[in-house]
């Protein structure tokens, strides 16, 4: 009942995000109602059938041919199967070619640190016309997490704001998965502008402490350097 009542006509069943995430990607997307949105990453479609609720047309992005199948895709949902590393930068000449600022991107795809800097590299290569969000799932993942903080945010000139724990992560304990006592979830934001910014960019790790201190708790993970 309070999914249908918060999420209405989104697939809940199989989104893998927590409450507190799913209510701060409504937030965003409330907030910007964006004309043009990116998805790197769907599965099974539950954080892309809340976008399609708030954006007039997003261009979503998956290595896995089974995604398809698994749900009804929204017919403001242009769905294309292959690699980020080649399909990421044909979707943003699509923007532009049609003239339709991109303001929203959810980055949820490959979780390595190596792929996780490439696909923000390849989305931070676009030139904003309109205020443009990144949101990047799982940022409390210490390997994810990595990723993020490996990419040079200040190199852009259009980059004003970056959080790594715009929501921080936590450790998931589902006793009985592979999962269990891991790090997962979190949301990063970047907020990037068409005009470029006068100085230095805000950078912050907002829950840097806390996410820490799960790292050290979970015995099979290892703390990230200072």
């Amino acid at each position: 009942m309070f999914d249908n009542l918060m999420f209405p006509g989104v697939l809940v069943d199989k989104w893998q995000m927590m409450q507190w995430e799913r209510i701060g990607l409504t937030g965003v997307l409330a907030r910007m109602r964006p004309r043009g949105a990116l998805e790197v990453g769907v599965y099974h479609g539950g954080s892309l059938s809340l976008t399609s609720q708030y954006a007039e047309h997003i261009i979503a992005i998956d290595i896995d041919p089974e995604v398809p199948s698994r749900f009804a895709c929204p017919e403001n949902v242009d769905l294309r199967i292959g690699s980020s590393e080649e399909l990421v930068p044909r979707a943003l000449a699509d923007f532009e070619a049609r003239g339709m600022p991109l303001n929203f991107v959810l980055v949820d795809a490959d979780h390595s640190a190596a792929g996780v800097r490439r696909d923000l590299e390849l989305i931070l290569a676009y030139r904003p016309t309109a205020p443009l969000v990144i949101l990047m799932h799982d940022s409390g993942n210490p390997e994810t997490r990595r990723g993020l903080l490996s990419v040079d945010w200040a190199a852009n000139p259009h980059l004003h704001f970056f959080d790594c724990d715009f929501i921080p992560g936590q450790i998931i304990e589902h006793a009985v998965t592979e999962t269990s006592g891991e790090i997962w979830g979190g949301l990063g934001l970047a907020y990037l502008e068409a005009t470029p910014r006068a100085g230095a960019p805000e950078i912050r790790q907002s829950a840097r402490t806390s996410i820490r201190c799960l790292h050290h708790c979970a015995p099979d993970l290892t703390m990230l350097p200072r």
